[in-house]
């Protein structure tokens, strides 16, 4: 991406028809560099990544967003474990419980009956296991119905920014394997 202003996002999407409340968990591992010339001054944590899930875009939609740490110049050559570990940075992994969607879905709903949210503005909270990670909401998503997928990167920064961002193996994971009841 370049010059991409400030707060401002590029995304791209897919249409699906996918029941996650099988699953336990999405995953998806994530890159991030400055270009050669870096005459943005791109730092760490000043891209982020984000991934939609819902009914739309814009209106029902759970969000997850990682600020993204750059991996340096020069590292790409090399094929060692380690070194797919410094261009695949931990920090930058998409490991996502969906129960955090739920949870924050039942907390906006508390705050919406006490008059303090509401289902056209964005509730958002931070990830408890990763503090540095924000999770949202808009309107009234369900993991039983996504419709929509987007992935995108949003700039953080105050000021113009220009980066490359790189996305390999969207998964889901961990399948609920309990056996239901039958009568």
């Amino acid at each position: 991406l370049s010059d991409l202003g400030s707060n401002e996002a590029k995304a791209v999407y897919k249409n699906t028809n996918l029941d996650l409340r099988q699953y336990r968990r999405i995953q998806m591992f994530v890159h991030a560099n400055a270009l050669e010339q870096n005459a943005s001054g791109l730092t760490d944590d000043q891209l982020a990544l984000f991934i939609r899930l819902g009914s739309d875009y814009k209106g029902n939609y759970y969000e997850y967003e990682i600020p993204l740490k750059l991996t340096a110049p020069g590292i790409y050559d090399k094929y060692s474990r380690e070194d797919c570990r410094l261009v695949w940075p931990e920090e930058n992994m998409l490991d996502v419980p969906l129960s955090v969607f739920t949870k924050l879905k039942k907390e906006r709903n508390i705050a919406r009956a006490a008059g303090t949210a509401s289902y056209n503005r964005i509730f958002s909270a931070y990830d408890e296991a990763r503090p540095a990670n924000k999770i949202s909401i808009k309107g009234n998503p369900s993991l039983a119905e996504v419709k929509t997928m987007m992935i995108g990167v949003r700039n953080l920064s105050g000021s113009r920014k220009s980066g490359e961002v790189w996305v390999n193996e969207l998964r889901l994971m961990d399948t609920e394997n309990e056996g239901g009841w039958a009568a």
